[in-house]
C-alpha cells in the first residue's frame, strides 16, 4: 500500500462550489449590515425630530397657560386692542403670540389668544384660544 494521502485533483481556472457559497454568504451579510445601519440612522433621525416636536408642544403649552393666567400681560395693547409678544424657548424654538382684547361683551372682556411656534425652518404649530373674563372677576 501507498502511505501517501489522497490529494484532490486540481483544476486550474475554475471556482470551487464552496468558494461560491462563501462569496454569496459574505455578500448577504454585507447587504444585511448596510440595511441595519440605514435603519439605525433613520430611527435616530425620527427620535431627534420627535424630541424637537415634544419640546415645541411643551413650549406652546407653557406660554398658553401663562397667557391664559394673565392675558393683559404687560398691558401694552395698541389702539385696536392687540398685544404682541415673543418668547424664545431655545435657540431653535420661539413662541410668538397675539392677544386681542374685545371689550364689547356685556360685563366683561373677551381675549383671543393666537400662538405660533416658530423654528429655524418656519412655523411648526399654531394654536388659537379664547377666554372671557367678567368685570367682577378678581384679578390676581
Amino acid at each position: 500500500m501507498n502511505d501517501q494521502p489522497l490529494k484532490p485533483i486540481k483544476k486550474h481556472g475554475s471556482f470551487s462550489p464552496v468558494l461560491i457559497e462563501l462569496a454569496i454568504v459574505i455578500l448577504f451579510f454585507a447587504l444585511s449590515t448596510g440595511i441595519v445601519v440605514q435603519l439605525i440612522a433613520a430611527a435616530s433621525r425620527i427620535s431627534n425630530e420627535s424630541a424637537f416636536h415634544s419640546q415645541a408642544l411643551l413650549a406652546m403649552e407653557t406660554v398658553a397657560e401663562e397667557t391664559k393666567a394673565a392675558p393683559e400681560g404687560d398691558g401694552t395693547f395698541d389702539e385696536c386692542g392687540v398685544r404682541t409678544f415673543e418668547t424664545a424657548v431655545s435657540d431653535e424654538i420661539t413662541v410668538q403670540g397675539i392677544v386681542t382684547r374685545d371689550d364689547s361683551p356685556e360685563n366683561g372682556t373677551l381675549y383671543t389668544i393666537d400662538l405660533s411656534v416658530i423654528s429655524t425652518d418656519g412655523t411648526v404649530y399654531t394654536l388659537t384660544a379664547e377666554q372671557y373674563r367678567s368685570d367682577w372677576e378678581a384679578t390676581p
